[in-house]
């Protein structure tokens, strides 16, 4: 179940029926939306349309509002609703036209330069707050809604890039002395299956001491070879 500011509701009482999802009404001490993902951690959400984000961040009630955010969440995220360009260096922004044709340029923001507002979106970015633009209150509600489905997943859920996930393991590993020692210890180890031991636990000795299930997370390392691998060098103590 996902939580809702009772604010937010207040001012946008259609979101119960765009957001299709179970859902609970709160006052929440800060972020419009939170719900625990599928580890159990705090997932916060703050919307906040571009016009109101700017007015926020040169009052400094965004500061406080990430700070705040930061001490009730594990991980946070930041909805930044409305469509904007640069023009003349300066901040503009875009209202949806009449029968939703197209946008049309709405507002110049006379002493806020569009680098301004990047570079604070910059900013939060790199203070670990997710930055996600949106175009208007619907497809926020659409991306509040595909965060709260696909965070509230297990990782053995996630099916998409799973495919191209696999790691690359750099070929400079392949000169690391332990390497070919692992390979003389077990009997029939590949190089590659070797490379990647070392590539994941750093030494021998963590190879040796790891959990089964995690030397068969490796590429090429099966109930076998870890069964070579305990006759080879004995048991973990």
């Amino acid at each position: 179940m996902i939580l809702i500011d009772k604010r937010q509701i207040v001012q946008h009482p259609e979101i119960p029926e765009l957001l299709h999802l179970d859902y609970g009404v709160a006052l929440l001490d800060a972020g419009d939306y939170c719900f625990s993902d599928g580890s159990g951690k705090l997932v916060g959400i703050e919307q906040s349309e571009i016009t109101n984000l700017i007015q926020k961040l040169r009052s400094g009630e965004l500061e406080s509002q990430m700070r705040k955010c930061q001490n009730l969440f594990d991980s946070i995220i930041l909805l930044v609703e409305g469509v904007y360009d640069s023009v003349e260096g300066l901040l503009a922004t875009y209202s949806k036209g009449k029968n939703n044709k197209g946008y049309f340029r709405s507002y110049v923001f006379p002493r806020t330069t569009f680098e301004y507002a990047m570079t604070s979106l910059i900013r939060l970015s790199e203070m670990g707050i997710e930055v996600i633009p949106s175009a208007n209150l619907e497809c926020s509600i659409d991306i509040v809604r595909y965060i709260y489905n696909n965070r509230t997943k297990t990782e053995e859920e996630h099916t998409l890039f799973k495919r191209i996930r696999k790691i690359n393991i750099p070929t400079k590993l392949t000169a690391n002395p332990d390497v070919p020692k692992l390979m003389s210890l077990v009997p029939r180890m590949s190089e590659k299956a070797a490379i990647g031991l070392i590539y994941k636990f750093g030494t021998i000795w963590n190879i040796i001491h790891a959990e089964d299930a995690e030397l068969m997370e490796v590429d090429g390392v099966g109930k076998g070879l870890v069964s070579n691998l305990r006759q080879s060098v004995g048991e973990p103590t």
